[in-house]
């Protein structure tokens, strides 16, 4: 289903620590972020979290400040 300001999301699993990993999700604004918060699939997806899948989680909420970015392509041999 569709959230309303949600962009993408990422997932990373730690080489170094297992069971550790990382939800990368990018919203359109701290508006949306917050909607998402209180949608009830928010709250079915924390409460399944919390029953079998994590024993420790954090999130947290960021803006990026500045973004760069390098891209080989056929002529950067």
């Amino acid at each position: 289903s569709h959230v309303a300001g949600f962009i993408s999301i990422e997932r990373f699993q730690s080489l170094a620590t297992e069971g550790k990993m990382l939800s990368l999700s990018w919203w359109e604004n701290e508006y949306a972020v917050l909607q998402w918060k209180n949608h009830v699939l928010h709250a079915k997806a924390q409460q399944e979290g919390r029953e079998s899948i994590f024993d420790f989680y954090k999130i947290s909420i960021a803006h990026i400040t500045r973004e760069y970015s390098f891209k080989k392509d056929k002529d950067n041999v």
